[in-house]
């Protein structure tokens, strides 16, 4: 016969062996020497699988000025040419086409470069955004659920691989938080890590710095005097330092002595010009920007908010979104990131979910992951796919000698993907510079909202402006009478299906005929840019 009372101690035993089971496992990290090449590859997957085009920065502000300063050629938007941005960011692509030229890749190589190159970052982005959950919560199981709303983030396989500077910010914030002191002992060297990444991201957008004066001062209240002094030493030296390499990078690449944060800080915040660029209400990154950034996750995200036991990274990211509400102009990128601390609440929601509802969230994960797949496929295959479609058969076609978009300004990418000397000169499309003439007035903000730009004079009166601005069809050729005209007539003319019955009516009594159509969207927010992209060539050549 048994003894109840061994039983009974057993059976305690038992318990706190599964206990400190439970507590090893959510301590023990995954193998670092697995995680990381595993999160690259599927980045790779990622980047390589990406056929549509989302916005124009992702070339015009990072792979364009590179491919200008490798090759020698390609288009600098005003903000290049202002000195309205450091070249940090796209001197890693110069790097990537420089090792395309060492290997031999040509044309090959300046597609694929950028696209390894940003997969890569993408990669150690979310191995630290893994690392910082853990480094916070010193959870194995929440760490990873962080990892699996990441990976599984439709916005995310949309954004993260694209050659934005803000992709790269995520990255920098990512290991910069990874590297925060979460503990109640300070680790010196680690701090340090983090001041030299965070430094790095605020040099590329001064913006990022709101995350590291909230966490200074954070710091400041929480330890010892000679502690806080030490931290704002070794921040002033470690940001000086940084701020000191990227004054050089961006007076080899200017020429001149340039301050990218100073211009930077002039043009979006003490004059109105930011808002040219779209007015959004107040409540634009509450109600629009954390639902698109974690859309099926959005519910998991407000239940964290609930549970989450610390207040610090809940103040943080309130502020975030109230400093960024104040701004005029704003865009889903702007607080993407910032995607760490959101994603930290978010995996804290779906960790505490599962130990109270298991099997719903089961099969909530299941069909989380079915609805993100298609959303990924419809945006990563689908929508815009017609504007980088028309640049890859403009590349390859021999008979193209000029090229002219009627469209709005920056719709397709440009010489960092079609890589052709030949057309530099011949080549053009519409533009949309900013009101620079009024950067130092008093009153601009009026003149600002009434500023059109040649997009805008456009579309306006497309009659007018092909008039005024073109030379005359007629007889079937096409030609200059004599007089200066902006435009001539290219070989090959590029349009939105938007506009196809004016184009069509114009230049009807001249060579040019449809040669092309490329599917491009279902539907789109800027209604110029809906339907197909059509190309109209020129026949006979002349």
């Amino acid at each position: 016969m048994s003894d109840p009372i061994n039983e009974t101690q057993q059976e305690s035993l038992s318990k706190e062996d599964s206990k400190e089971a439970i507590k090893r496992l959510s301590q023990e990290q995954l193998p670092k020497g697995l995680i990381l090449p595993y999160l690259i590859f599927i980045r790779i997957i990622n980047a390589f699988t990406i056929n549509t085009f989302f916005q124009a920065d992702e070339y015009w502000q990072s792979l364009e000025p590179a491919h200008e300063f490798v090759y020698g050629y390609g288009y600098l938007t005003w903000e290049w040419r202002t000195g309205l941005r450091s070249f940090i960011h796209p001197l890693i692509f110069s790097g990537l086409y420089q090792i395309s030229e060492l290997l031999g890749l040509g044309d090959f190589g300046v597609l694929i470069m950028p696209k390894l190159g940003q997969a890569i970052i993408a990669g150690i982005g979310e191995y630290f955004l893994y690392t910082f959950i853990y480094s916070v919560t010193k959870n194995e199981k929440i760490a990873r659920w962080g990892l699996l709303i990441s990976i599984t983030s439709a916005f995310n396989w949309y954004i993260i691989t694209r050659t934005f500077s803000n992709s790269l910010e995520l990255t920098l914030t990512s290991i910069a938080l990874a590297y925060w002191n979460w503990d109640n002992e300070i680790n010196w060297g680690k701090i340090q890590v983090s001041l030299i990444f965070s430094a790095i991201s605020c040099v590329i957008r001064p913006t990022n710095g709101i995350i590291w004066i909230y966490l200074s001062i954070w710091f400041a209240f929480s330890k010892k005097l000679s502690q806080t002094v030490k931290l704002f030493l070794h921040a002033f030296v470690i940001g000086s330092i940084i701020f000191g390499i990227n004054t050089l990078i961006d007076y080899w690449y200017y020429g001149s002595l340039t301050i990218p944060i100073w211009n930077f800080i002039n043009f979006n915040v003490t004059t109105s010009l930011s808002k040219f660029y779209g007015i959004a209400p107040w409540h634009f990154h509450i109600f629009q920007s954390l639902p698109i950034i974690l859309m099926t996750a959005l519910p998991i995200f407000i239940y964290g908010l609930k549970v989450y036991p610390k207040s610090q990274l809940k103040w943080l990211l309130v502020l975030i979104i109230g400093v960024f509400s104040f701004i005029d102009h704003k865009e889903f990128r702007f607080i993407y990131p910032f995607q760490p601390i959101i994603f930290l609440i978010t995996a804290y929601g779906g960790f505490h979910l599962n130990l109270h509802h298991p099997i719903l969230v089961k099969y909530s994960i299941y069909l989380i992951i079915i609805i993100n797949t298609l959303i990924s496929l419809f945006f990563t295959q689908w929508h815009e796919r017609g504007v980088i479609d028309v640049i890859e058969y403009l590349k390859n076609d021999p008979d193209v000698e000029s090229i002219g978009f009627l469209t709005p300004c920056h719709s397709t990418p440009w010489q960092s993907y079609l890589h052709r000397p030949d057309l530099v000169n011949s080549t053009w499309f519409l533009t949309c510079e900013p009101p620079l003439h009024l950067l130092n007035s008093d009153n601009s903000s009026k003149e600002v909202e009434s500023y059109m730009d040649e997009s805008d004079i456009f579309y306006e009166d497309p009659n007018k402006f092909l008039f005024q601005n073109f030379p005359p069809v007629f007889n079937k050729k096409l030609r200059s009478p004599g007089k200066e005209y902006k435009y001539e007539w290219p070989t090959h003319l590029v349009v939105f299906q938007d506009l196809e019955p004016i184009i069509t009516s114009y230049i009807k009594d001249s060579p040019y005929q449809e040669c092309a159509r490329f599917f491009n969207t279902y539907s789109h927010w800027d209604d110029r840019r809906r339907g197909d992209v059509i190309v109209y060539c020129k026949w006979p050549w002349e």
